[in-house]
């Protein structure tokens, strides 16, 4: 009958306290996986965020090179002092064209929304692509192109 008791005893299965210290322990876990992964999906939006800002800088260095070779003087004579080739065609900076999306399409405030901006000094010109990151401040990519006569 001794024997009895002490089996029941031993049979009775986790206190409160072992099943709390659990939970707890799992929590810890799964919180620090949360925060490594939020990380890590952060970074690697940044990361593509500064890849397409680089892409559509480039994109604006080839459209320059195509209008210098085909129509220079659109962009020796006529050209504002801030500017960006949409369509082949050059707008004003303040234009609603010279904010895009990642595709270079028109943004309709969608986030991220590229600001292009094309400056020339003499023979240089400065394309800049400006945006909000991710991370909540704001990103640039500058680019300058000589053109050599």
């Amino acid at each position: 009958m001794i024997m009895a008791r002490l089996r029941t005893r031993a049979e009775r299965g986790d206190t409160l306290v072992e099943v709390l210290i659990s939970i707890a322990i799992i929590s810890l876990i799964l919180g620090g996986a949360y925060v490594a992964t939020t990380r890590s999906l952060t970074a690697t939006r940044d990361a593509q965020e500064r890849s397409d800002g680089l892409k559509l800088v480039e994109s604006q260095v080839e459209q320059v090179k195509n209008i210098v070779a085909t129509e220079p003087d659109d962009i020796f004579g006529s050209a504002p002092a801030s500017y960006c080739i949409s369509a082949g065609a050059i707008v004003t900076s303040t234009n609603n064209a010279c904010k895009v999306n990642a595709a270079g399409a028109y943004a309709a405030g969608k986030k991220p929304e590229y600001n292009l901006s094309i400056t020339r000094s003499g023979s240089v010109f400065t394309i800049i692509n400006s945006w909000e990151g991710v991370l909540g401040n704001n990103t640039s990519v500058q680019m300058k192109y000589r053109l050599y006569e």
